[in-house]
């Protein structure tokens, strides 16, 4: 391994002397990784989703202000921001300025509801906030619904002789609407685990050129052999595993410099969440390798330097986009979601998730058994093609 190291150690002078490796090893995915957060970071978190909901009482009964003291506790619990209105005309030019939806609670509502005759809540949406729309027809046919089980239970007493007197049944809305609300929105770790917006992004294109990266060090077999080094390497006292597992630590090196530069980058200036320090590291090392034998097998069938370069490229834009690193691929378990498997991207980005949201790392070890069996099936193939390689 002695040979194997000091040319490894050759080989990475000269690549960290190289533009080219800080280039596409670190400067384009912080950049590519960076503009995605600006763009997309806060898109899909819980602060961006503002949800306005107004109300109109024009009823004042009791039981339409049994409905203001529930968005009024969702409203203090920032589930969203109410606004009440004295008639339908403001709230529909307050809709029109600013969106959201509203509810109309309309007069002689306390007074259908006690006196079990039917009603309606109707509620007004702007097209462009469907979700504020979906709430506000969630709170309003919950609440229709609560109403209406006061009344079943009116008719119920009366079937059975029971007529129930004014005060009762004052006394039964007072305290129904004195009653908590049966839903409360709470924050849920979910079994299955999802990175955010920021660490997506981050992980997705360091794991998409990590390829590129790696291809620097097996490539260079054939670079040196076209510059004729590897003969003279060869006429010396090194044996032909030396040279392959020179290229392949390089390799390794690089990819591991490049992946540890990235996630410290996307970390300070992203705040990307990447997850229990021993559990990353294991997914890294495992990346690393699975990439460096599958550019090795690139390699060690291409002809010359350029070949291997461009099929390397085409073959990581194709793992990169089939894995998920621009955006998810698939759901469940439909054809594209199974098929994103046959990728290490695919591995290394559901190892990460696994692992997010305070999970314990060992939720990473399934995740990293597949990317060291890719290593496995792919280094062999390489180092076997790589040392015929070196004989011709």
């Amino acid at each position: 391994m002695g040979a194997a190291t000091q040319i490894a150690g050759k080989d990475l002078k000269l690549r960290v002397r190289d533009r080219s490796f800080f280039i596409m090893g670190i400067i384009t995915p912080l950049a590519l990784a960076y503009i995605f957060h600006l763009v997309f970071g806060n898109t899909f978190t819980a602060e961006s989703l503002e949800l306005e909901v107004g109300l109109v009482d024009l009823d004042g009964s009791e039981v339409s202000q049994s409905l203001g003291e529930v968005l009024s506790a969702l409203e203090a619990d920032g589930t969203l921001a109410l606004s009440e209105f004295d008639d339908v005309a403001a709230a529909e030019a307050a809709l029109e300025e600013d969106g959201g939806a509203f509810i109309v609670l309309d007069a002689g509502l306390g007074e259908a509801a006690v006196q079990g005759r039917p009603f309606t809540i109707p509620v007004v949406g702007d097209v462009d906030s469907p979700t504020s729309t979906e709430i506000a027809s969630s709170i309003a046919s919950g609440f229709g619904s609560a109403i209406e089980r006061t009344q079943l239970s009116i008719v119920t007493t009366v079937g059975l002789g029971e007529t129930p007197s004014p005060e009762e049944v004052a006394a039964w809305g007072e305290e129904a609407a004195l009653r908590p609300p049966a839903f409360a929105f709470t924050d849920v770790s979910a079994d299955t685990r999802q990175l955010d917006a920021n660490t997506f992004f981050a992980a997705g294109m360091a794991v998409f050129f990590l390829f590129f990266t790696v291809q620097f060090g097996v490539v260079g077999i054939l670079e040196e052999k076209q510059s004729g080094t590897l003969a003279r390497l060869l006429a010396a006292p090194i044996s032909h595993t030396s040279v392959v597992a020179g290229k392949a630590i390089l390799s390794f090196s690089l990819g591991l410099i490049s992946m540890t530069v990235l996630i410290v980058a996307t970390g300070l200036l992203m705040d990307a969440e990447w997850g229990p320090p021993l559990g990353v590291a294991l997914l890294v090392i495992a990346g690393v390798l699975a990439a460096t034998s599958i550019m090795g097998v690139i390699a060690a069938t291409a002809t010359s330097a350029d070949g291997a370069a461009n099929l390397g490229a085409i073959i990581a834009v194709i793992l990169g986009m089939l894995g998920g690193t621009f955006f998810p691929i698939g759901q469940g378990n439909d054809f594209l979601a199974r098929l994103s498997y046959l990728t290490p991207h695919a591995w290394f980005m559901r190892g990460l998730s696994d692992i997010s949201g305070g999970a314990e790392w060992t939720e990473a070890l399934p995740a990293v058994g597949a990317l060291l069996l890719f290593t496995l099936v792919f280094g062999t193939v390489a180092w076997v093609l790589l040392q015929r390689k070196l004989t011709r």
